[in-house]
């Protein structure tokens, strides 16, 4: 499945990095890791030099697979350059030819659209049903009828504002910059 090698420049108190580590484990792809608050001394000052060589900041965590460079909590990016799919990269591309068609898109920041899947997987596993992941659900599928992704609120607040409440579904012309990237306000009622 994998042929490039993939190397992990982290820290252990890098949240980030503690959640790259735990995805490619949890994928099972052969990674290596190094832990530059672990190296003391002259082993610290030589990764650091690594490091700087292909990512001049030395941010953390800095990714290399192959001869690509990733920076920062890059998920999506990093399933991709290695070639992996899951669950949810099939549930956009259902999701992307259902409501493409009926104009709505996709935000075109992708490390967040992809967050926002995973929390309506996460929801469906939950609840049976995916629910807004900005949303508390209920766990009771009439009473959470109105959020079940797409959302009762969808049409309005993309017509209004040109994204949904949870900026998952945009129009081209939010997507574009053409309009403004603004909050939307929610529109759910606090009873429910």
């Amino acid at each position: 499945m994998q042929e490039k090698k993939i190397k992990l420049y982290s820290l252990t108190t890098c949240s980030y990095c503690a959640a790259i580590k735990k995805m490619l484990e949890s994928l099972e792809v052969a990674h290596e890791f190094v832990d530059a608050d672990l190296l003391d001394g002259e082993a610290q000052q030589n990764l650091l030099d690594e490091l700087r060589s292909i990512n001049p900041q030395c941010s953390f965590p800095t990714i290399l697979i192959g001869e690509k460079v990733i920076t920062g909590y890059k998920i999506q990016e990093i399933k991709e350059t290695i070639g992996i799919r899951t669950e949810v990269d099939l549930l956009y591309e259902q999701l992307q030819k259902i409501n493409e068609p009926k104009g709505y898109y996709f935000n075109q920041d992708k490390e967040r659209t992809f967050d926002l899947l995973r929390g309506l997987l996460t929801n469906k596993d939950r609840y049976g049903y995916m629910s807004c992941p900005c949303r508390l659900a209920s766990g009771n599928r009439e009473t959470d009828r109105d959020i079940i992704c797409p959302c009762a609120y969808r049409k309005p607040d993309v017509k209004e504002f040109g994204a949904c409440y949870c900026a998952l579904y945009v129009s081209e012309e939010w997507n574009s910059k053409k309009i403004p990237q603004q909050p939307v306000p929610e529109r759910r009622s606090t009873g429910n």
